[in-house]
């Protein structure tokens, strides 16, 4: 999913950060957030809200100083959703026992080291993946 927004509008900000659960729940799809800011601290916490969201889902955050960045932004996150991969595994714990299962990956490729790996922070076992999400 990829979200624009200038975090002026104070009841959508709070409807994301109140989302950002649900998103979990489903194991929905990954935010790519596009903060345009401004420079000035927002009482709202759009800032705050939009990394959270990001970081929960598996998606990035960004906050371009300038509109100019947008693009540059946009290729970048085009770029990012053609080269994800799928990694499976099998649980120790039964589906039925539920709860919110906590997800930690690393990855190293000789040579280079550890890579960068981006992942939604965890799922909820038990729930059906949303439609259309990997």
């Amino acid at each position: 999913m990829f979200v624009v927004t200038d975090g002026e509008d104070t009841p959508a900000i709070g409807i994301w950060s109140k989302r950002s659960r649900a998103l979990e729940e489903e194991n929905g799809p990954s935010v790519y957030a596009i903060g345009i800011l401004g420079d000035e601290e927002h009482p709202n916490g759009a800032k705050r809200a939009l990394e959270i969201i990001a970081q929960k889902t598996g998606g990035i955050a960004f906050f371009p100083k300038t509109l100019d960045e947008v693009d540059e932004i946009s290729r970048t996150v085009a770029h990012d959703i053609r080269n994800q991969y799928t990694i499976g595994y099998k649980a120790t714990k039964s589906r039925s026992e539920g709860g919110f299962r906590m997800v930690h990956i690393d990855a190293k490729v000789k040579g280079r080291g550890k890579l960068t790996v981006r992942t939604k922070s965890g799922y909820y076992a038990g729930m059906q993946p949303a439609a259309g999400s990997k």
